[in-house]
């Protein structure tokens, strides 16, 4: 993605005194001009130190490399986007154990059928 194209989302959805921390990618550097929201680089200082800058941005790609190796044995680029949906939608509800059959059946008795044909088209 390009600054130009996280603009306009950042701007959509950022919250008002919001801290930013991001790497440091050029693309960013939008989010300095804003009086609204401080924004923080975190730029390691080696490939080894990332993961202790930035914790849970490493921890979640390596969730989502697990998760595509392991259960998916790897996904190709057309069914990419449906995978990581899936894994967001899993992560996001992680604590919602108690809910888990209930909503899951309601997503079920909601949501129209996907033929195999289509799946492969």
């Amino acid at each position: 993605m390009s600054s130009a194209e996280i603009q306009p989302l950042v701007k959509e959805r950022l919250a008002a005194e919001a801290v930013i921390k991001t790497d440091g990618w050029q693309g960013y550097s939008f989010l300095d001009a804003s009086p609204s929201h401080r924004h923080e680089w975190l730029v390691p200082p080696s490939g080894k130190e990332a993961p202790k800058v930035l914790p849970w941005v490493h921890t979640l790609i390596a969730n989502i490399k697990g998760n595509i190796r392991g259960i998916h044995h790897g996904v190709s680029p057309k069914h990419l986007p449906r995978g990581l949906a899936e894994f967001c939608y899993r992560f996001n509800r992680r604590f919602w154990e108690p809910q888990r059959f209930n909503r899951m059946l309601h997503a079920c008795l909601n949501s129209s059928t996907i033929t195999f044909s289509e799946l492969r088209a």
